[in-house]
C-alpha cells in the first residue's frame, strides 16, 4: 500500500488511478489546511464508492476511525455510492458547508456558491447525479461532505 500520510492509504492499484490519487490528496490537503475537520474525519466509519461515469472510473473510500484507505474500483458493498459526471463530483468539493450539519447552503450574496449549489441540485433532479444510500447513512454523508469540502 502506498501511504499518502499516516491516516490516508492508497490500496494496491489505486496509485495508478488518477481519480483515487486526486481525491486522497484533496482529503489530506483539507485536513492539513483545516484541522477542525479532523474530528469529522476521525468519526467516519463506512465506505463510499464514487463512480465518474464520463471518465469511466470508480473508487472506494473506506473510512475506519481516523484512517482512510482509497481503492481502485468498487470494493465490497459500499454504504453510500455517488454516481455522476466528474465535473459534478468535483463540484461537490467546492460546495459551501456553512451550516453545522454541513448542508450546502450558499451565503447571501455569494453568486458563485449559489450557482454551484443550483448546478448540483439540477443534476440530482435530472438524474445526471445520484447518491445511493445517502439517506440511510445521513451521518456518514454529513461528515463525508464536511471533510471533502474545501470550504468551511
Amino acid at each position: 500500500m502506498a501511504v499518502v500520510d499516516n491516516a490516508i492509504l492508497l490500496a494496491p492499484g489505486a496509485e495508478d488511478n488518477g481519480f483515487a490519487v486526486m481525491l486522497s490528496d484533496l482529503v489530506r490537503q483539507n485536513l492539513e489546511a483545516k484541522p477542525h475537520k479532523k474530528a469529522d474525519f476521525d468519526s467516519i466509519n463506512g465506505s463510499v464508492a464514487i463512480v465518474a461515469v464520463d471518465a469511466e472510473v470508480a473508487i472506494t473510500l473506506r473510512f475506519a476511525s481516523g484512517k482512510l484507505t482509497v481503492f481502485d474500483g468498487i470494493v465490497g458493498i459500499p454504504d453510500v455510492t455517488i454516481r455522476g459526471t466528474s465535473d459534478i463530483i468535483m463540484a461537490m468539493s467546492n460546495l459551501p458547508s456553512t451550516t453545522r450539519l454541513g448542508l450546502p447552503i450558499a451565503k447571501r450574496g455569494d453568486k458563485e456558491a449559489k450557482e454551484l449549489v443550483s448546478s448540483v441540485l439540477r443534476a440530482l433532479r435530472t438524474g445526471a447525479f445520484h447518491v445511493y444510500g445517502g439517506l440511510l447513512h445521513a451521518g456518514l454523508m454529513m461528515r463525508f461532505s464536511r471533510v471533502m469540502s474545501v470550504n468551511g
